[in-house]
């Protein structure tokens, strides 16, 4: 059993569709939970396992799931998106230290978002923003980081920044400790390398755009809480 100062309760959160129950089953794979893969097309990921949700390729029940990270258990709880699962949301938000909010970087805040963001407010937890799709067509990482700055929190920061744009994706800035990470498609995430691009987070001198990224929010306090290295 881990001593309890190193277990992690995170929620993750956000509106319908925008890839909470795939970042999970990467979450896991990443931390060696699973040995596979799996995806929602194919019902193969570890969150959805019940029959209707295969059917709907949606999550429509709380998932449970578990990881170890760098000496912490990762206990994280896969939340339904849609708004008819309110419940489900204010339940696992109870429950938790910490949200992790998925947004889609095509479709930027949506109201899912903002309820998730609200609450988690309001329950004082700390949160993490992580920008997803961003490899799809018309998405963008920075557009996505000046909504979430005027419509959540002027506190938002970049602390990992794209290297690409959309198909062209390749990897990521850590910008906190100036090193790139890239990995194959489908595979896990190798050492960092050296980066090769300058990490920004305004608009006006973006250095690259597209994929896949987090931003971070939080207060002093909760800091301490989140970090593992």
């Amino acid at each position: 059993m881990p001593e309890p100062a190193k277990i992690r309760n995170v929620a993750v959160v956000g509106h319908r569709g925008t890839g909470k129950t795939s970042l999970v089953e990467a979450l896991l794979f990443q931390a060696g939970a699973v040995n596979r893969l799996g995806t929602v097309e194919a019902g193969t990921t570890v969150s959805d396992s019940d029959e209707d949700e295969h059917k709907r390729q949606l999550s429509i029940s709380i998932s449970l799931e578990h990881a170890t990270w760098q000496e912490r258990k990762l206990n994280l709880i896969d939340v339904p998106g849609d708004p008819s699962f309110q419940g489900e949301l204010r339940t696992a938000a109870r429950v938790v230290e910490g949200a992790l909010v998925t947004v889609s970087g095509v479709m930027g805040v949506e109201v899912g978002t903002a309820r998730a963001w609200k609450l988690a407010d309001d329950l004082g937890l700390a949160r993490v923003v992580f920008v997803n799709m961003l490899d799809r067509e018309r998405a963008d990482f920075f557009r996505t980081l000046e909504q979430l700055r005027s419509q959540l929190s002027t506190q938002c920061v970049a602390v990992n920044v794209p290297i690409g744009a959309e198909h062209e994706l390749t990897g990521i800035v850590d910008v906190l400790h100036m090193c790139a990470y890239t990995s194959p498609e489908g595979g896990k995430e190798g050492e960092p390398g050296p980066s090769t691009a300058r990490s920004s987070s305004t608009p006006s001198s973006r250095p690259t755009r597209g994929s896949w990224s987090a931003t971070w929010m939080g207060r002093s306090s909760t800091r301490r809480r989140w970090r593992t290295r």
